[in-house]
C-alpha cells in the first residue's frame, strides 16, 4: 500500500509524571501542510483536516491540492483517492491497519511518552521542543527527528501551532493546526469509511 504522509508503539514507563499526559485521548482539527513531492523533490503546500483517537485510530482528509482520505480504526485500514473528473471512478484500497499503518499514526502514537527522553526519543527542550528518534524508532516510525512549536511556554498539546517531520529519507513535511481541538467527541463512525457510489476496490 502506499505510504501516507499527509504519519502503535508499545508503551514505556514514563518516569517523569507532568509530562505523562501530554498527548490527549482524541483531538482534531484543519490544518495547512507543507511537503516535499515523493515523486518530483518539489515543495508543495496542501490542506485538510485530521482527527485522531489513541491508540492508532485517525481520519486524515486532504482537499488541496487533490482530495485523498486515509482512515484506520486500528483493525482495518482505507486509502481513498478520489477521481479527478467528476462521473469516473474512486478508488478505495482496503486493509489491515497493520499493513496500513501510516507515518502519522504511528507518529502521533508516539507522543504517548510526553516532552521527556525514553525508549524512542531525546527530547531537546527549548522552542521549538524537538524530539530525536533512536536507531530503532527512527526506522520503525520512518521519521529522524520532530519540531513541535508551540503558542507560548506552557508546552501542552493544546497549545501546538506546527509540527515538523524530518523523514529518515531527509525529506520534511511541515503541518499547521488551525482551530485544533482536544478531545472532542468523536464517534466510532468517523474511524469506519464507506466508499462513495462509483468507487473501485481493491485490497
Amino acid at each position: 500500500m502506499k505510504k501516507f504522509l499527509l504519519p502503535t508503539l508499545i508503551l514505556a514507563v514514563i518516569s517523569t509524571p507532568v509530562f505523562a499526559d501530554f498527548l490527549p485521548s482524541a483531538f482534531s482539527s484543519k490544518f495547512e501542510q507543507e511537503y516535499i513531492s515523493t515523486l518530483k523533490g518539489k515543495t508543495k503546500k496542501g490542506s485538510g483536516s485530521i482527527e485522531y483517537k489513541y491508540p492508532g485510530q485517525i481520519r486524515f482528509e486532504t482537499n488541496t491540492p487533490s482530495t485523498v482520505v486515509f482512515v484506520s480504526n486500528g483493525v482495518k485500514a482505507w486509502y481513498y483517492r478520489a477521481p479527478f473528473i467528476d462521473g469516473e471512478q474512486g478508488e478505495v484500497t482496503e486493509s489491515s491497519a497493520k499493513e496500513g499503518s501510516t507515518i502519522y499514526i504511528k507518529f502521533f502514537d508516539s507522543l504517548k511518552h510526553g516532552l521527556t527522553s525514553n525508549d524512542y526519543y531525546e527530547v531537546k527542550q527549548g522552542e521549538p521542543a524537538t524530539l530525536v528518534f533512536k536507531p530503532n524508532a527512527s526506522k520503525e516510525l520512518g521519521i529522524k527527528e520532530s519540531k513541535l512549536h508551540f503558542k507560548n511556554k506552557s508546552q501542552k498539546f493544546d497549545d501546538i501551532e506546527m509540527i515538523e517531520l524530518t523523514f529518515a529519507g531527509g525529506k520534511t513535511s511541515k503541518l499547521k493546526f488551525v482551530d485544533l481541538k482536544v478531545n472532542p467527541d468523536l464517534g466510532a463512525g468517523r474511524f469506519n469509511f464507506v466508499p462513495p457510489a462509483n468507487t473501485k476496490k481493491t485490497n
